[in-house]
This record gives C-alpha cells, structure tokens and sequence, in this order.
C-alpha cells in the first residue's frame, strides 16, 4: 500500500497542471529551459548550451526568444500570464526582474526554493534565499555560495532520515508558491549586498549542482508532460505571430525585419533573428 509520503510526491510533481491559466490566455514561460511548461506559446531563454541546464539541452518547440529576463523584448501587458518556475533565485538583480514580469504580463505564477530550502541544500548558483509572508515576496541577496557553513557542512539531509523523509516528503514546506495579479509584493531585506562572487557557469564549466526532484517517476512525468502539451495545442489552436509582439529590449521601440535582423532605430541596434531571435547579442546598425 502507498503512504502518504508517496502521495505527496505525485501531488507535488503535477503541481505546474493546477496553474490558473485560461483557454485564450496568451502564456510566456520565462527560463523555459529543457521543460517548458505545456500551456506556454511563447519561451524566453537567455542560453541555450546545455552547460547552463546540467547538460540538458534546451528545448524549442515553439515560438522562442533568446534574451535577458530583466531587459524582455516585448511589449506592455503583452502576455495574460506568466511562469517563472525556478528562475527568480537565479536573479543578481531581482528587482530588475519583477518589475519586468510586471510590465510585460497581467497575472503569473513564481516558485522559488525558500531560505529554508536553500540553508539545508545551498545551490552555488543561485543567488537569493525567498520566502513569502503576508503575500509579499521577502528576498534576502546571499553573500556566498554557501552562507550557512556550519548548517551545510552536517549535510544532514542526506546523513539523517529522519530530515530526509521530512525534505523529501514535504517540498510544500521548503518552497515558495507565489501566484500574482497585476502587482507583485515584494521587498529585498539586504539591498546593499552584492553578488559579484557568483561566476557565470560557461566561464568556470559545469556547475557541480545537486539536481533535486520531488517526481515520482522520470518517465511518467515526461510522458504525462507531453499529453498537455498536445491537449493545450488542441485547446488553444491559435497563430502567434511573433515579430508583432516584440520591441527593443534596451528603449522599448518599435522594430523593423530587415530579413536577418531586427532594427531599433532609436538606439540603432539590430538583434538577429536566426537560429532564435536573439536579443543577447545586440549589433550596432
């Protein structure tokens, strides 16, 4: 017989199912990655080596744009709703990124690992430690990888069953669910700290991260993440042109094709537009 244990990892797994996300609603998943969520027509990366995705390359099956989550290339409340599934604690700028979500999208969904996630297994890549509290998102900037050396150093996640069977069996406690309208709460409770210790993983190799999944089965998951990803291309059945939704990520202005590129002649810049549409590497007109 299955325990509840089980059960809460099956729940947690199909958690991204129960997003509040209508039939016409046009759906941006930022940080898309080698999983991006089912319902979403548009993806938004800033990499695509597998280096940043642990070896996992990333995938494109529909209308994508390879930019910067702080600097998006789109237009005003030019998407219904917005997932940002693990990305925020990757943020050195994290202010910068909210009030991008709030610009460019009317509603959304953030998960985060929280502070008490990231005390008992510290990521080296992420940057911030999130917890939630009256509906408004507290960030703390970390200072090092590892800020909590002597918590880190028991590792008793993995040496103490007892904390195993708790982290493991209820990721609802070692995670933030943030879902927003129009407005996202939040404050960052130590401004003034920096994050310049974190290097950028293509610059140092593979990172060494501890890949932690709450899924009860690998190819379960896969399998049921495909029928909704055909179950929502049925639903929706609509054409996106994408070119119409995007402006220069640096002034907002409007852009023209010019075939290979897109131009902003405001601050006379072209972005290119093959493989991807690619906003991260600007080139002077």
């Amino acid at each position: 017989m299955l325990g509840s244990w089980y059960w809460k990892r099956i729940i947690w797994s199909l958690r991204k199912v129960w997003l509040p996300i209508c039939a016409d609603d046009l759906v941006l998943d930022v940080g898309s990655g080698n999983n991006p969520h089912p319902a979403a027509d548009i993806l938004l990366e800033r990499h695509i080596d597998s280096t940043h995705r642990f070896g996992a390359p990333v995938v494109m099956d529909r209308p994508f744009v390879l930019g910067n989550a702080c600097k998006m290339p789109f237009k005003n409340k030019t998407f219904d709703y917005i997932i940002a599934f693990h990305v925020l604690e990757h943020m050195a700028d994290p202010a910068s990124f909210l009030k991008e979500l709030q610009r460019v999208g009317k509603a959304g969904y953030i998960e985060t690992p929280n502070a008490m996630f990231e005390r008992l297994i510290p990521y080296d890549v992420h940057l911030l430690e999130v917890m939630c509290n009256e509906d408004t998102l507290l960030i703390h900037k970390k200072e090092s990888a590892r800020p909590d050396p002597f918590i880190n150093k028991l590792d008793i996640v993995s040496k103490n069953q007892s904390w195993k069977r708790l982290f493991y069996g209820n990721p609802d406690l070692f995670h933030v669910r943030y879902f927003w309208k129009e407005n996202i709460q939040f404050k960052i409770v130590n401004p003034e700290v920096s994050c310049d210790w974190f290097v950028e993983p293509d610059s140092q190799g593979l990172v060494d991260e501890k890949i932690t999944s709450y899924a009860s089965s690998t190819t379960l998951r896969s399998l049921g993440l495909l029928l909704l990803r055909l179950y929502y291309r049925f639903r929706k059945k609509k054409v996106i042109n994408l070119e119409e939704l995007l402006v220069c990520p640096e002034c907002y202005g409007a852009l023209s094709n010019d075939k290979d590129f897109l131009s902003c002649f405001e601050c006379r810049v072209r972005y290119p537009k093959k493989p991807v549409h690619d906003f991260n590497r600007p080139v002077p007109i």
